[in-house]
């Protein structure tokens, strides 16, 4: 396939695009990727070309006009997405690259989108052999990577997990589209759709498992406290596709429970991990009714805006997962790395999986709408490993 790009980064004029454009023309990396930046505004884009190592190209694509996003699509390889929210903006490149088996990745945690999307874009995307990519930034590769990685551990080991519990620690920033996208889901979704641990999967007779743990509660294992973390509804549901799409390609994984948790201080632990329980708890509240998304709109991060470089460069994301199998601790697999969770860890996932989508590093019967394990299995792992990421898998 003869194209003009490697890569399309759409939406590059916003907070995280412009840090993707950033981030894959930057000196000394990635030297012959082809790369264009797209968006709607000539005068944005040029200021962003402006700010990169390496000049991309730009092209003038709309969401609003699909000719423009078919236009865009057609030159390239890969659409590294950054425009959202995607469930206002992301239909028309998903239906573009479905239609002409171009490969698409995005950072969203928009479940109910995507599922949307799998119902009407699946069976031609398998006809095309177009693989799309969703949930390819901190939502959800931290999640899908470290179950895949601990399992494959289990099975090298002789033994099954039957529970998983990933515990982030994390200090970062939250940028506007961020904001913008979980207000979105909240306006437009039922509270069903968002915790319904099988929205990725069609099949309805797959099993659910139990109901998450709303409250605080002490791990044993780290010896610290931890509340439910805000993103967990999402990233389950990913982890559970990919064990689904394994199922159907034959590989099928004994069954496990996951959920997702979040660290406090070892200071006053019980008291630190009521408070953010009931933080998530008020988040929940104020989203969940026009009058509370109107004060977060307004006292929240604007579309375009995010945390300073300083506040990036101080930030990290380090995630335990601890598995078990009949209650006993087996294992615990870590991932971690310096940056902003949201913003620069964000961004490395991406582009980092993006080019492995360019090189056409995909495992073998890849297509459709896939996970990044699924797509990429042990490729990831190395790639991210180059781009800083810190693995280890310590057996108990």
């Amino acid at each position: 396939m003869q194209t003009a790009f490697d890569i399309v980064i759409y939406g590059a004029t916003g907070f995280t695009g412009r840090l993707a454009s950033q981030y894959l023309t930057r000196a000394g990396h990635a030297e012959g990727l082809r790369v264009a930046i797209a968006g709607r505004n000539q005068e944005k884009l040029q200021a962003v070309a402006a700010s990169c190592d390496r000049k991309p190209q730009i092209i003038i694509a709309d969401s609003n006009r699909p000719e423009t996003i078919e236009a865009m699509v057609q030159k390239t390889k890969v659409v590294l997405t950054f425009a959202g929210p995607f469930a206002i903006h992301g239909e028309p490149v998903v239906a573009a690259c479905a239609k002409y088996g171009r490969d698409y990745l995005d950072i969203t945690g928009e479940t109910p989108f995507i599922r949307s999307m799998i119902d009407r874009y699946q069976a031609e995307a398998e006809k095309t052999g177009s693989r799309l990519i969703p949930f390819s930034g901190f939502d959800s590769i931290p999640a899908d990577l470290t179950v895949y990685l601990a399992l494959a551990a289990a099975r090298s080991r002789g033994f099954v997990l039957d529970d998983l519990s990933l515990y982030y620690q994390i200090r970062g920033g939250l940028n506007g589209g961020t904001l913008e996208s979980a207000l979105n889901i909240a306006e437009h979704s039922s509270g069903r759709e968002v915790f319904d641990p099988n929205i990725l999967i069609p099949d309805p007779n797959w099993s659910r498992g139990p109901r998450p743990d709303l409250k605080p509660r002490f791990e044993p294992v780290l010896q610290r406290w931890s509340a439910p973390f805000f993103m967990g509804p999402i990233n389950k549901a990913v982890v559970r596709r990919s064990s689904w799409l394994r199922a159907k390609q034959g590989k099928v994984d004994s069954p496990f429970q996951y959920e997702e948790r979040m660290v406090v201080g070892k200071k006053l632990g019980p008291v630190q991990a009521g408070v953010a329980t009931g933080v998530l708890a008020g988040f929940s509240v104020l989203s969940g009714n026009s009058l509370g998304r109107s004060l977060l709109r307004r006292f929240g991060p604007k579309p375009g805006e995010g945390p300073s470089d300083e506040a990036r460069k101080n930030g990290f994301f380090r995630g335990q997962l601890v598995g078990r199998s009949q209650g006993l601790c087996k294992l615990i697999v870590r991932m971690e790395r310096e940056g902003d969770p949201g913003n620069d860890v964000t961004i490395a996932l991406a582009c980092e999986t993006a080019r492995l989508a360019a090189e056409n590093a995909f495992a073998p019967n890849a297509k459709g709408f896939i996970t990044p394990t699924v797509a990429f299995g042990d490729q990831l792992t190395k790639r991210l490993e180059q781009a800083g990421f810190r693995f280890r898998t310590e057996f108990v």
